[in-house]
This record gives structure tokens, C-alpha cells and sequence, in this order.
């Protein structure tokens, strides 16, 4: 989960008690520059997230055959590469601006990863997804059914309409969840 709002606290617990093994909580600030409230944070540590924090994610990294590419895991994700941060003069919100530090990537395992991060998509999704349609605006293009123009990934919320309602996005789960159903059924 790459974000430190009350959203991904929320996608991160779930995802725990939906049967991940392990569940990462991945954030360029430190534990007091968290923005979810106090009590999703302390009940996502007691439920055993995995706070790398002062960390960012600068690239998703897939699974590569290059000597079968019809190898159905191709395009999986199988890490992300992060950068360590530490924290510098406060932004315009007040908050201590997170500098990279350089030379400290280093790979993280993992086999999902959602960015829940703003309302407004972040550029590491289209810069990073090879043949992801996105519209002017950086949003994600979907059809009917929520599916990208990339097979088997589906998108719906801010990311595809920008800055909308919480029913909205819950509407736009909703069907991706059954695109994805009917696709994982195939």
C-alpha cells in the first residue's frame, strides 16, 4: 500500500483480513506526518501492518521472460524499488518536505501494489505501466466493465474520473470487481 492516509489504512487492513500474507504500508514521511487519523494507524499496527516508512516508491518492477513471452506470468508484479527520505524544510502546508536520499534504493518483495495516494493519479502509474491509455489529465482510460486498455488490470475512482465521491468509487469497484471475476473466470 503505498500511501499514509485514512484510505490506504483502511485498503491495507482489508487486505490483511481478505488473506495477504503480508501487508506493507509504504510512505515518504515519517510516523508524525501521517494524515490518517491517530486511531486507523494505531489499529492498523495492532492488526500487524508493516510501516516502511520515509520510504518512496520510484518504480513498479514486473516479471520479464524474454525467452517465452506468452509465459502467462509476464507483466506480474514482483517488487517495487523504493528510495529511503528524510525530512528537510516544512512545504507550504507546514509539513517537512521528504528529500530523497541518495544511493539508498533498495527492492521490496511484493506481488500487489496499490497506490492510494490523493485524488488526483499519480504519474509513477502511467510512467511505469507500458500501454496504459491515460487522458490528458493523467486519468486512467477504461471501458464499460473498468477494464484499462492493459489485459487483466482494471481501474475505477479518482484515478479514472478525478476527484469524485466515495459512492462513486465504491460504484466503480463494484463493476471492476466483476470484470475482474468474469476475466479471472476465463
Amino acid at each position: 500500500m503505498v500511501g499514509g492516509g485514512n484510505v490506504a489504512m483502511d485498503a491495507a487492513r482489508t487486505a490483511l483480513r481478505l488473506g495477504a500474507d503480508k501487508v506493507y504500508i509504504v510512505y515518504r514521511r515519517s510516523m508524525e506526518e501521517l494524515p490518517a487519523r491517530k486511531e486507523e494507524v494505531e489499529h492498523a499496527q495492532e492488526e500487524g501492518i508493516d510501516f516502511r516508512l520515509l520510504n518512496n516508491p520510484v518504480e513498479i518492477l514486473g516479471y520479464r521472460n524474454p525467452d517465452n513471452p506468452r509465459d502467462p506470468k509476464n507483466g506480474c508484479v514482483e517488487a517495487i524499488r523504493c528510495i529511503r527520505m528524510e525530512l528537510g524544510e516544512p512545504d507550504e502546508k507546514g509539513r517537512r518536505r521528504p528529500v530523497a536520499i541518495p544511493g539508498s534504493e533498495f527492492i521490496l518483495d511484493v506481488d500487489t501494489v496499490i497506490m492510494a495516494i490523493g485524488t488526483s493519479p499519480n504519474p509513477l502509474i502511467k510512467n511505469t505501466t507500458e500501454g496504459l491509455e491515460v487522458n490528458r489529465w493523467g486519468g486512467i482510460i477504461v471501458n464499460e466493465e473498468n477494464l484499462t486498455s492493459r489485459e487483466g488490470i482494471y481501474a475505477g475512482g479518482d484515478v479514472v474520473t478525478g476527484s469524485a465521491t466515495v459512492i462513486s468509487a465504491m460504484g466503480a469497484g463494484k463493476i471492476a470487481a466483476q470484470g475482474i471475476d468474469d476475466y479471472l473466470s476465463k
